[in-house]
């Protein structure tokens, strides 16, 4: 027997505390793992993508959209200029760091598209082609946000690599003789230094004032991250609190830009730029993988935290008194998955064998409603009934 919650695609932009609401982990249970649970890109199932996704847009745009679709909007807005700003900065100021940060903002760019279209889809209610709901398409949003952390920080690291070694390898032909510089031209010679970077031209000097542009991203970015991770953690979305370590991803990658501008102008002979370059590359490599680790964790069926399932467990505790009607005697084989931000529960209940299907029907909506009042994120509860005699 299966009791599932009621759907309403008005209720939802109104007040996320139907099935949207329901699209929590706990966020104390189960985030041992990186939200990594993501939205559908894909509309109900007799409506193109693009169209479903430009009818959310325009919604949110017009005020009609949710929390999440204002606050991704918020986040797009701020994208767009930030790209714009530290693009045309970074040309002018002869800042190569402030360029490449331009080129992690577009990124984010396109990871608001996803978050936005994502996040609206994965609410709507079940339909004929998918009678389950739309809740597992937010885990395909949140693995798309971790493979373009993952892609942006290969890339970024292997720049600030290939800039490291040539540093190292200009400072080594400047060198007076010695153990030290030795030392740079055996690592310069066995990491080989692409033609590009050994054939440029340092002619323009990086002009400081790039990194009032910096400071700025650092500022916007940050802001971003906490409202953004605000209404994650009061939505329990995994795929806007991806979305939200994307934007503290790039905070850092603009505080690198800053110092690496800062160190520039103090310290000519340093490598700083790549040095911070393959330490933020780092750090958002790390983000990246753990949420992709939480989006497979979702994508396998893996089940909830067994903290979750104990809690899930003492939830029915009452239903279990004596005085209770009609009586459970035992719940037993209790699992809960994830779909999305979604939790579904199936488990065993032992029952007298003389109740009626009428009563056991009322003991099914009985349990249903108990889980789902003490879980906000508890979508469906399938029960099957185990006779007991005596």
């Amino acid at each position: 027997m299966t009791q599932r919650r009621q759907y309403s695609s008005k209720a939802d932009d109104k007040k996320p505390a139907s099935s949207s609401d329901s699209a929590h982990h706990s966020s104390d249970d189960d985030h041992g793992h990186s939200h990594s649970h993501s939205h559908s890109i894909f509309g109900h199932s007799h409506s193109h993508e693009g169209h479903g996704g430009a009818e959310n847009i325009i919604a949110a745009l017009e005020g009609k959209g949710d929390r999440g679709s204002r606050v991704t909007l918020m986040g797009l807005g701020s994208n767009i200029g930030l790209t714009l700003v530290k693009g045309v900065a970074g040309w002018y100021l002869h800042s190569a760091s402030l360029l490449a940060d331009a080129g992690h903002s577009l990124s984010d760019m396109l990871g608001d598209f996803v978050t936005l279209v994502c996040w609206r889809l994965s609410r709507r209610p079940p339909s004929e082609r998918y009678p389950y709901g739309f809740a597992k398409f937010e885990t395909l949003g949140a693995s798309t946000m971790s493979l373009l952390l993952i892609g942006g920080a290969l890339g970024i690291g292997f720049h600030s690599y290939h800039l490291l070694i040539a540093a190292l390898a200009e400072t080594a032909s400047t060198m007076p003789s010695g153990p030290l510089q030795d030392v740079l031209n055996n690592v310069t010679f066995v990491v080989p230094v692409p033609e590009v970077l050994m054939h440029h031209d340092h002619v323009h000097t990086v002009d400081p004032n790039a990194a009032w542009f910096a400071a700025l991203s650092v500022c916007v970015k940050e802001w971003m991250y906490r409202l953004t991770k605000k209404v994650a953690d009061d939505e329990r979305s995994p795929v806007l609190l991806a979305n939200a370590y994307h934007h503290r991803s790039d905070a850092y990658s603009s505080l690198v830009a800053l110092f690496a501008i800062l160190g520039t102008w103090w310290f000519p002979a340093l490598p700083l730029d790549p040095i911070g370059g393959l330490l933020v590359s780092i750090v958002i490599l790390r983000q990246g993988l753990s949420l992709l680790a939480g989006s497979w964790s979702d994508l396998t069926d893996a089940s909830v935290s067994t903290k979750t399932k104990h809690s899930l467990k003492h939830a029915l505790d009452p239903l279990l008194e004596p005085s209770s009607s009609p009586a459970l005697l035992a719940v037993r084989h209790l699992r809960a998955r994830h779909a999305g931000s979604l939790v579904y529960v199936d488990l065993i209940a032992d029952v007298p064998s003389s109740l009626s299907v009428l009563q056991t029907t009322s003991l099914e909506e009985k349990i249903s409603q108990t889980l789902m009042q003490a879980r906000k994120e508890v979508a469906e509860v399938r029960v099957k009934f185990h006779p007991v005699d005596g």
